[in-house]
């Protein structure tokens, strides 16, 4: 008897497993064949030659003809419509010309409008989804074909300011702005980006419904460099206020009290450098959001960083120790933007500070941004400057930030920096 049990339950998981392989399958053939009529290939055109610039994805949502796409998808039209026109292709090859009429830049949607060739649409499931639910994605891969993709719902990714589902399933180029539906064919969210393998992201359908919502009621946008700018703003202006009201932990790095995690959205990690070459022994702390806004191919934003860092030596003397330090005395990069055209050069101001009754230096750089009036990237960096042997270097970058939101920052991100000897 046992060997029997033995024996037959492997064959009884087979006969289990196969089944539900089976109905999965024939689950999405049957949604492919009901919703790829509603599933477009957007095309950005380069004016020029005549030629594809940028390829994703888009789906329409509603019977006059409005399509969804991301905002990554179209972002080059936006910036030069002189340069570049938008267009579809249907699942039959059928290609037409697409209006933009509104964009979500912080959440990266689009709407655009075309000239419906029918009336199929997809409507939202707006309603919270189980952890494991099963879900479907389409879209058209690297310009070769629509396809569909399936994987489960894993709930809403929790080190991030913005809600992203977690989907496990492989997004690739050329999805970006496809649908994301139940098993139902309701429209759960939009594909965004890619994180590994069998690891993706979508927005919420619940932002698109939003968006959707405005463009029909404010009609096509005049001027989209207001429209992000003021999203933008609106954006930066949330996430500082709501953390500077929060309750910052502190925690221990050598001598000094300093911030502990700010917000669940942030990762922080540690290290330490001994090596006996460089004679001094340096312990870093660092937290980093996890988010980015995409403007263009050259410019991102909405980044956030902060740096720790504990040097001490017993091997050094003054003079070479404070040179070591002034070494590292550098301010950090985002590299988020390629062109000057969309900056200014970074301003910067050095002084000597006060801090619990040590001496700081302190540099500080801002440059502004040259089409959204009111937004900045800002530095900080300071050391500690009157130890032989010890000193703390701390850093803080912010891009898309507002002079005020950074001002308020500083103080606060200072005021917590004691000494404690």
């Amino acid at each position: 008897m046992g060997i029997y049990r033995l024996v037959q339950w492997p064959m009884l998981v087979l006969l289990l497993v196969v089944p539900l392989q089976t109905f999965a399958a024939e689950t999405a053939s049957q949604l492919f064949k009901t919703l790829k009529q509603q599933v477009y290939q957007i095309r950005i055109i380069d004016k020029a030659s005549g030629n594809k610039s940028t390829i994703g994805s888009g789906f329409q949502i509603s019977k006059d003809g409005y399509l969804a796409t991301n905002f990554h998808v179209v972002s080059s039209y936006v910036h030069k419509p002189d340069k570049f026109s938008l267009e579809y292709v249907y699942h039959d090859g059928t290609t037409g010309n697409a209006e933009l009429h509104d964009i979500d830049v912080v959440h990266d949607l689009a709407i655009l409008k075309i000239e419906p060739l029918q009336d199929k649409y997809f409507t939202f499931n707006l309603k919270n989804l189980s952890k494991g639910e099963r879900i479907f994605s389409m879209g058209n891969p690297h310009d070769l074909s629509m396809l569909i993709i399936e994987g489960n719902f894993s709930g809403l990714l929790k080190e991030s300011r913005f809600k992203k589902i977690l989907f496990s399933g492989s997004l690739n180029a050329g999805m970006s702005g496809g649908p994301a539906f139940d098993k139902t064919g309701k429209l759960i969210g939009i594909n965004v980006s890619k994180g590994s393998e069998q690891i993706s992201f979508l927005v919420p359908a619940a932002r698109l419904d939003a968006l959707f919502r405005r463009a029909k009621k404010n009609g096509k946008v005049k001027d989209f460099n207001q429209v992000i700018q003021a999203d933008l703003y609106r954006d930066q202006d949330h996430f500082y206020k709501k953390l500077l009201k929060k309750k910052w932990t502190s925690e221990s790095l050598g001598f000094v009290e300093i911030s502990g995690k700010l917000d669940k959205s942030f990762k922080c990690w540690g290290h330490t450098v001994d090596d006996e070459d460089i004679l001094y022994e340096g312990v870093h702390k660092h937290c980093r959001s996890q988010d980015r806004l995409y403007i263009s191919q050259d410019m991102q934003t909405g980044m956030f960083s902060y740096d720790y860092e504990w040097i001490t030596s017993r091997k050094l003397n003054r003079f070479q120790f404070y040179t070591q330090v002034e070494n590292r005395f550098t301010h950090g990069s985002f590299n988020n933007v390629r062109k000057n055209e969309n900056v200014t050069n970074y301003s910067c101001e050095e002084k000597f500070v006060s801090l619990t009754g040590h001496s700081w230096k302190i540099s500080s750089c801002i440059r502004a941004y040259k089409k959204y009036k009111g937004l900045y990237d800002v530095l900080l960096l300071l050391t500690s400057v009157d130890e032989n042997d010890k000193t703390l270097l701390a850093k803080a970058a912010m891009s898309g930030v507002s002079k005020e939101n950074s001002i308020e920052f500083i103080k606060s991100f200072l005021g917590r920096i004691k000494w404690k000897n």
